[in-house]
């Protein structure tokens, strides 16, 4: 499997909705990423993930229910979750939330007690947490793999 972590501004949908070669995972580098990938719905016909920063202000919970809302809009099948710390357990409760189903769960970053957070995605996703140059999901582990990159995008290629 290879994804590939685009990182670029609002303005460059043309390119990210042409990548090939790998999954394309976008993070918007001048404004919110969940609502430039979910403008950008009507160009993006092919497989598409979304790389989404946990932060105080922005929480796992409030992740989740963006990309519950990504995945009505876009063909979307990838999301990693990074954060200054503990991004696996942030990763989890992302995981836990996209069930559809009652959550009762808790962990060093989050206790959800009867939680719903419905529906859940039209199609399966992988939800990756980002730590130490390597995406992990509980399908796997993806590695950092250096690469030349255009000069108006910033390309990071994660490869099994």
């Amino acid at each position: 499997m290879r994804l590939v972590l685009v990182v670029a501004s609002r303005a460059s949908r043309s390119a990210v909705a042409a990548f090939t070669g790998a999954t394309p995972v976008f993070r918007c580098n001048d404004a919110d990423t969940a609502i430039v990938l979910g403008s950008w719905s009507d160009a993006l016909t092919s497989e598409v993930g979304v790389w989404l920063r946990v932060t105080d202000g922005y929480s796992a919970q409030i992740v989740a229910r963006d990309v519950r809302t990504l995945s009505v809009l876009t063909n979307l099948r990838h999301v990693v979750i990074e954060a200054a710390d503990r991004a696996n357990e942030h990763a989890d409760v992302v995981r836990v939330l996209l069930s559809g189903e009652e959550v009762n769960f808790s962990n060093s970053v989050a206790t959800l007690t009867h939680a719903f957070s419905r529906p859940a995605p039209p199609r399966p996703l992988t939800v990756w947490s980002y730590e130490n140059t390597e995406l992990s999901s509980p399908e796997g582990t993806l590695r950092e793999m250096p690469r030349d990159a255009p000069d108006d995008l910033e390309l990071t290629y994660f490869e099994d």
